[in-house]
């Protein structure tokens, strides 16, 4: 079969297509026929050796997180799947080595759902992980009815959804990206916008209930004008702090500094699918591109101007 491996961190050894083994699902897995994939800039970061200390698994590695298709096979010990079951989900890509930029892809069962009949192959491989880290962020933050919400960075794959799930909660957004992208956001329901290019941060309102940085780059200096007491900070990516000092500050601070750590968590699809049936939830598809041109999408997304998410077509 085919897979998009590379076999040194960094530059030295770029992705590309190999033809490797079909692999045999173990004890717990669900081996999935693979249909599309979507890219998420921590796919590039993970083989760029950005997060050398946190993966496990060494190389060669194959590229990939989300997934769509369907099942191909079970392992031992697992119920409730059928062979053409059409499903969705996503691997830990620090964990396993074998990602989802392949014919096949051996899946430990909670990572796997039921891909519903009314959505394409596309959004549902576009939609696991940004939809599941957008609904944790509202979850960290406590988002409800009549919050104020600031997104930051609104118009990326975790952004764009975050905007909708809030909005889906009932909370007032406020949305921060470029001028180009006004339109794509205000069209998703953000109540006001804010031009990062044209406004710093330092000038932005203050006094939201919850922050939920996508990029994430606001500095944490600026977190306390920003938000009310007893207010909330999430970010897409844990550091140093989340581990250490933030638990303990978090107790005796006047506001909560959160981080999402992704694992699978079916009542937060369930509560994507909701919006999704009901209308109110788009997960964008920007474009397409064939495995093999896996590098183009790549350097697509280093760009940093790509509104919504970038799909892999397997098959």
């Amino acid at each position: 079969m085919r897979a998009c491996r590379y076999h040194a961190l960094g530059e030295r050894s770029p992705p590309r297509v190999e033809e490797v083994a079909k692999p045999v699902p173990a004890a717990g897995e669900v081996l999935v026929r693979m249909r599309c994939a979507s890219l998420n800039p921590v796919d590039w970061k993970i083989a760029s050796g950005k997060f050398r200390l946190l993966v496990r698994g060494g190389v060669p590695r194959t590229m990939g997180s989300d997934f769509s298709g369907e099942v191909a096979a079970t392992g031992a010990g697992i119920d409730g799947w059928a062979t053409g079951d059409p499903v969705m989900g996503f691997i830990d890509p620090f964990a396993r080595a074998a990602g989802t930029f392949a014919d096949y892809v051996a899946v430990p069962e909670p990572f796997v759902m039921r891909r519903p009949a009314s959505m394409g192959e596309a959004v549902a491989a576009a939609l696991p992980c940004v939809g599941i880290t957008a609904v944790a962020l509202c979850n960290l933050t406590r988002i409800e009815s009549g919050s104020r919400v600031l997104v930051n960075g609104a118009s990326g794959g975790v952004g764009h959804l975050a905007v909708q799930v809030a909005k889906a909660r009932g909370a007032h957004v406020t949305a921060t990206a470029s001028e180009g992208r006004r339109a794509f956001v205000t069209g998703l329901g953000a109540d006001e916008f804010i031009d990062y290019r044209a406004q710093s941060a330092e000038r932005w309102p203050g006094e939201f209930d919850a922050v939920l940085d996508c990029v994430p780059n606001l500095p944490r200096s600026i977190h306390r004008r920003l938000l009310r007491r007893g207010g909330h900070y999430a970010s897409t990516l844990p550091d140093a702090w989340t581990y250490t000092l933030d638990p303990l500050l978090n107790r005796l601070g006047r506001f909560g500094r959160h981080a999402v750590m992704l694992q699978p968590d079916r009542a937060a699809m369930a509560e994507l699918l909701r919006y999704f049936e009901q209308g109110v939830l788009i997960c964008e598809v920007a474009r397409e591109f064939r495995l093999e041109d896996v590098a183009e999408a790549i350097e697509c997304s280093r760009s940093g101007r790509v509104a919504g998410k970038l799909v892999i077509r397997v098959a």
